[in-house]
């Protein structure tokens, strides 16, 4: 197995940091995984070296503003939300097929999964395996979970940018956010359709998209309840549609949360039901011996 660090060059000139790892002779398709808001591509270096160990090439970066594609003052970063997906992952398309062919497989957690149809290489991916990805609209969440959520988007997010010129790590318990992705982001959140009020023509986009689609969320995650992984699903076309909600204690452990499935201690069970999937998908079907809220769940056509 070879892992190197890569340098991926956006359309316009944004340089960013990647890490390529591939088995000597790699047997499937390759595998693009995008991050999550403010999460470093390091994150997911475990996971990745495990689907490599399985045949796949697989590629993960870090969007511009974050980690290693961050410039070194943040508040002078003019990074936006939707360029991670319009260049950065444009870019990663582009890298990862150049190196390793194509079509690719899509890991998208959280803001990963939503960011795909903003690409103009999207038609390269050939099923998608999304992990707490959601519509980010306080509709979706309840009770008291909806006020804070909108408290985020109405309140602490625009507070926190004129003061600190960025928003702080402290304000997600994750890494910096540029300003300008920070305040495009908490617009969208402030939409009841959230990311598809970025620009007319993008529910088309999501339909376009009729690939064979997978989806993990969990009960304990407050990021991504139920109801907000249920609607992202449905605007993506195709009928191809499963969505397995987990209860940590099926998998017997305490939590998972909204990053938690890219901790190791999930090798064998989250990780080996995702590249079962990775490996027929559409036709296999992740994590079998899950029972109760864990089920699969087709989804009818949108």
């Amino acid at each position: 197995m070879r892992e190197r660090d890569v340098t991926i060059r956006a359309e316009d000139g944004r340089q960013l940091a990647a890490t390529l790892v591939a088995p000597d002779a790699p047997t499937k398709p390759p595998v693009l995984i995008g991050s999550a808001t403010a999460v470093r591509r390091g994150y997911y270096a475990k996971f990745a070296r495990f689907l490599a160990e399985r045949g796949h090439a697989v590629l993960t970066y870090d969007y511009r503003g974050v980690g290693g594609s961050a410039l070194p003052d943040l508040r002078a970063d003019p990074a936006r939300m939707h360029e991670w997906g319009v260049l950065d992952l444009e870019a990663a398309i582009r890298t990862l097929k150049a190196e390793a062919g194509g079509p690719l497989l899509y890991v998208g957690h959280s803001v990963g999964g939503q960011i795909l149809p903003l690409a103009e290489s999207r038609a390269e991916v050939s099923a998608l395996l999304l992990v707490a990805s959601q519509s980010g609209a306080a509709r979706h969440w309840r009770g008291w979970n909806r006020v804070k959520l909108a408290a985020f988007w109405y309140g602490w997010v625009p507070s926190l940018l004129p003061l600190f010129g960025h928003l702080p790590g402290f304000a997600m318990g994750s890494e910096p956010l540029p300003r300008g992705v920070a305040a495009e982001w908490a617009r969208w959140g402030r939409h009841p359709d959230y990311i598809l009020s970025h620009r007319a023509d993008l529910a088309g986009r999501f339909r376009e998209l009729d690939r064979p689609i997978h989806a993990f969320s969990f009960t304990d995650d407050f990021y991504c309840p139920r109801e907000a992984a249920d609607a992202l699903l449905s605007w993506y076309g195709g009928t191809e549609k499963t969505h397995r909600h987990v209860a940590p204690a099926e998998l017997g452990a305490r939590s998972v949360g909204h990053f938690g499935f890219f901790r190791e201690r999930f090798r064998d069970t989250l990780w080996t039901e995702a590249a079962a999937w990775l490996a027929s998908p559409g036709r296999a079907t992740a994590g079998a011996q899950l029972t109760g809220e864990a089920r699969d769940r087709t989804l009818a056509p949108s």
